[in-house]
């Protein structure tokens, strides 16, 4: 029997997000978390943190905010992105946020965040991928957590915490040569946002208390500050947050009337979300003239074409997209869906070496297991099939399961061979839980 591609692991922007209080949700997309992590790594190079640690996960949220607790990920929110008027203002909440890293700052409700890091959630959002794949309402996907509480994984600090997190943030800013201007933007929308909202309900004031004395204290930093940063890769990732996340006829009044990249990429977005596919394509094959190495509009045309039922067309665009990155395991596990939905051998062989690819760098991303079980399906190599069920299921914590497909596996596979070993190594743990 064939096995089926169950979309399991995904909700998608337009899906109504029950019960918000009570969970997390994470967006996952290559072009915004490779923009907000090289800017994470140049701020903990600045701060003696080590580089390569440096991670960050993004939470669907329009609350401006971002937060740690522990290790050495900062969880952004959408809104700080969509709210800043410039690259500066987000990168000194990071650099607040890398401060709290830096100083070693207690985490609020321990207890609560090593429950959180026992959730599959929390270790996708740490160390795994998930995929942007084809629903016509869909563009960035979007994981949620089960009963997690946003509030629960927040940080609570000590104002002398907060003081010492902007000294940090400060030295940070000087050494990056961002302006000190991206202070007084936030403290300016934090201003406004305490005005039009009671501050017992709103997410950054609850969690970064702020006192005359914090704010007397950067004063003295804010005299002759630096010009505003012009950074393109800020205005496109917000661009594109805006496009999915705000209503269409929205990002056309905050768009109107602008021939730049960024408002080119926000209504190619709000077009298609408006079903006017043709307008949003068009727009698309516009930004991909004007800057023909730049693989998210190609990835974003991919998208939408695969989602309008256009395989074939989407293949290409992705396989364009990664002539343009190669370390991009989103793209290529997208393009591994497209193949598979043309459902002949060919394409499943081709997805397979596409899904093997990914695993060279990453083996803990469970819908690249459940995509390489319906590909090894397909072209009858039914014990790898199994051992990648088994491998599915382990990352999933369903041992029962993972014993089970296991079991199966080791009587297909060849003595000796690494694979054969892992499916030991996954009966072995499962007889441990």
């Amino acid at each position: 029997m064939k096995i089926k591609v169950i979309l399991i692991f995904f909700l998608f922007f337009l899906t109504v997000i029950e019960a918000k209080a009570q969970t997390l949700s994470f967006i996952r997309d290559t072009e915004i978390e490779g923009v907000l992590k090289s800017y994470v790594q140049k701020l903990f190079k600045a701060a003696d943190l080590p580089v390569q640690k440096a991670n960050v996960a993004i939470v669907n949220d329009q609350d401006l905010n971002a937060f740690v607790v522990g290790g050495h990920t900062i969880f952004i929110h959408t809104g700080l992105i969509t709210q800043s008027k410039s690259v500066d203002d987000l990168i000194f909440v990071l650099a607040h946020e890398t401060g709290h890293i830096k100083g070693g700052h207690v985490v609020r409700g321990t207890e609560a965040y090593e429950r959180a890091q026992t959730t599959a959630l929390i270790s996708t959002i740490l160390g795994g991928l998930v995929a942007v794949v084809g629903r016509p309402d869909a563009g960035i996907a979007v994981m949620m957590g089960g009963n997690t509480s946003a509030e629960a994984l927040y940080t609570t600090f000590r104002q002398t915490d907060e003081s010492s997190a902007d000294r940090i943030a400060v030295d940070i800013m000087h050494k990056t040569n961002y302006s000190m201007d991206g202070f007084l933007n936030t403290m300016k929308l934090i201003k406004m946002q305490d005005r039009l909202t009671p501050q017992n309900e709103w997410s950054y004031l609850r969690t970064h208390p702020i006192s005359q004395e914090r704010m007397g204290a950067l004063d003295r930093f804010t005299q002759n500050p630096l010009p505003l940063t012009k950074d393109i890769r800020f205005e496109l990732i917000k661009a594109k947050l805006i496009g999915f996340l705000y209503p269409p006829q929205r990002v056309f009044d905050i768009y109107r009337a602008q021939n730049t990249l960024p408002a080119l990429y926000a209504r190619s977005i709000a077009h298609y979300r408006n079903r006017e596919l043709q307008k949003s394509l068009s727009l698309l094959d516009s930004l991909i003239k004007l800057k023909p190495n730049f693989p998210y509009f190609y990835e974003l045309k991919a998208q939408f074409l695969l989602e309008t039922n256009q395989i074939d067309k989407a293949i290409y665009y992705y396989q364009e997209a990664l002539k343009h990155i190669q370390q991009a395991p989103l793209i290529r596990l997208s393009l591994a869906q497209a193949l598979l939905q043309k459902e002949d051998k060919a394409s499943a062989l081709q997805a397979q070496k596409e899904l093997e690819t990914i695993l060279l760098t990453d083996q803990n991303i469970p819908f690249v297991w459940q995509l390489l079980a319906t590909a090894y399906d397909r072209t009858n190599k039914i014990a790898l099939r199994d051992y990648s069920m088994a491998e599915l299921y382990r990352l999933q914590r369903d041992y029962k399961n993972a014993a089970k497909s296991a079991q199966k596996a080791l009587k297909g596979l060849k003595k000796g061979t690494v694979t054969y070993h892992k499916a030991e190594d996954i009966l072995a743990l499962t007889n441990k839980n």
